[in-house]
């Protein structure tokens, strides 16, 4: 008989299993501390639950369904590449992100990844499958018990379209989110995506009140076509004013995310179009921050990253306007584990 892999349990539903196994009520409240509070990986570790409690629950659920494949780690900043293999076979990667503030993880929602942005990676593998609400929260687990380190921020910033997978993600959300889980903040947690604007309001209804970066790379839309396929590519402002409908709602920053790539979108002239698309759609409680990405290279794509006189000339001019912006540092970029950088 085939176990069901109990990370893909919704708390409700596992509570009627348990009741099936024989196990008390208050046992739920034990079994879910184990899960996702102390990050047990093995039933036998369960020590406030008696033999035969463990036994059934080890002869019904699957704790883990991921398996290590590989791990790099960068001798520059820390950062851990790490690349999962799935039951069924397929390959993904998660980072780990380490900072003075607290230990990060970069997750994947999906194998492979159907939006194709043309500067990443990631984009170029082709998609295989959603992942599961358990294979997106076994990610953190790995890590945190990889790194004997808790986990303080989450950024769904890794392989896949985290909005091409809403149902799994909004579930993941809610335990990290969860005190008696992992009891991460809504503001240590982002959502990105590629701007599909359905989702964006399908997401925001959700009020999780997590951020959202959007990946808008280009003042126009002429511009972004260079970035980002047709079959995703919403018009610019669309894209913005949903982002900005989601953070009003949710009470949340909206990110927008900006590759600098040389000579594509990086010259004077987009930083004042960007400047003045935010200007025209924002008002003076409206919560934005500009993240200014230098373009890392891979061997997938053919674009250039900006050189600092141009980064510096771009920042200069959405500082002029008070509009919140950094240059973000790329962090494990000597083992691919930067942004744009996940193909496996």
């Amino acid at each position: 008989m085939t176990k069901e892999y109990i990370l893909d349990i919704e708390p409700a539903a596992l509570i009627e299993k348990l009741k099936g196994l024989g196990l008390e009520p208050y046992r739920f409240k034990q079994v879910f501390s184990w899960i996702y509070e102390k990050g047990a990986g093995d039933f036998a570790l369960f020590a406030n639950l008696p033999q035969q409690a463990r036994e059934k629950l080890a002869g019904a659920f699957d704790l883990r369904a991921l398996a290590v494949a590989s791990k790099k780690e960068s001798r520059i900043d820390g950062t851990v590449r790490y690349n999962f293999k799935t039951r069924d076979g397929y390959y993904f990667s998660t980072v780990y992100l380490p900072s003075e503030r607290g230990a990060s993880v970069c997750l994947s929602t999906q194998v492979g990844c159907p939006a194709g942005c043309y500067f990443c990676a990631s984009g170029k593998v082709k998609f295989k499958r959603n992942l599961s609400r358990g294979e997106i929260i076994e990610q953190a687990l790995a890590v945190q018990n990889d790194r004997n380190e808790k986990i303080t921020g989450v950024l769904f910033m890794g392989m896949g379209e985290p909005l091409l997978n809403i149902k799994n993600l909004v579930s993941s959300i809610k335990v990290f989110l969860d005190p008696k889980a992992f009891g991460i903040g809504r503001k240590h947690i982002t959502v990105s995506t590629v701007g599909i604007v359905p989702k964006i309001f399908e997401f925001s209804r959700e009020e999780l009140g997590v951020r959202l970066a959007l990946s808008l790379h280009a003042p126009d839309d002429e511009i972004r076509s260079k970035f980002i396929p047709t079959k995703f590519a919403f018009p610019v402002k669309d894209v913005f004013n949903a982002g900005l409908e989601y953070s009003r709602r949710n009470n949340a920053r909206l990110t927008i995310e900006y590759i600098l790539a040389s000579g594509v979108n990086d010259t004077k002239e987009c930083a004042v179009k960007l400047t003045e698309l935010i200007e025209e759609e924002t008002g003076e409680k409206d919560d934005i921050q500009v993240n200014l990405i230098p373009y890392n290279s891979n061997t997938r794509s053919s674009f250039k990253t900006s050189d600092m006189k141009a980064t510096d000339s771009f920042m200069k001019v959405l500082k002029k306007s008070n509009i919140l912006s950094i240059v973000r540092a790329a962090k494990g970029i000597d083992i691919e584990a930067a942004c744009g950088q996940l193909g496996v």
